[in-house]
């Protein structure tokens, strides 16, 4: 299928709003446990509950949105009419700051799927919940600066680099 100027410019338009509503829902999300969500039900004595049921529902949203980025982050840069090769990663500094997003994708997704993996076997056991309790405030803590930074790199990005 072959795209004129003004198509891939509307289809570049549009992936590169969708992949902004992803980054506003991630991140809103994530300061929205904190900063709102544990401070309401700190004193409930149903907290781990709400907690699990808390994450298993945003675990569902939180893939999908993952995947949305994954796809519109690939998207723009085709859309945008960057020819994507070695040369591409390792000499340009658009290039380099691909690379650096990339890492940090992955890293989110490693941190964001140990957690998921280790969560529930970990608040329903007494012995383990202490610790897992402040790795997982920590890991949430540091997927919110890799996202924060990975945001700051996408406005460099959508600016040229």
């Amino acid at each position: 299928m072959r795209f004129t100027f003004a198509a891939m410019n509307t289809w570049y338009y549009i992936s590169v709003w969708l992949h902004i509503i992803g980054v506003s829902f991630w991140l809103g999300s994530m300061l929205f446990l904190p900063l709102a969500l544990l401070p309401a039900i700190k004193n409930n004595p149903d907290r781990a509950n709400l907690m699990m049921e808390t994450g298993i529902k945003f675990r569902f949203y939180g893939y999908i949105t993952m995947a949305l980025l994954l796809i519109t982050g690939i998207a723009n840069i085709f859309l945008r009419g960057i020819k994507v090769s070695l040369d591409f990663f390792l000499e340009s500094s658009y290039g380099n700051l691909v690379i650096v997003k990339i890492i940090l994708f992955l890293s989110i997704l490693a941190i964001g799927f140990w957690h998921d993996v280790h969560a529930k076997k970990r608040l329903l056991s007494e012995v383990h919940n202490r610790r897992f309790k402040m790795v997982a405030r920590w890991s949430g803590r540091l997927m919110l600066l890799i996202s924060l930074a990975m945001a700051f790199i996408g406005v460099i990005l959508s600016r040229g680099g």
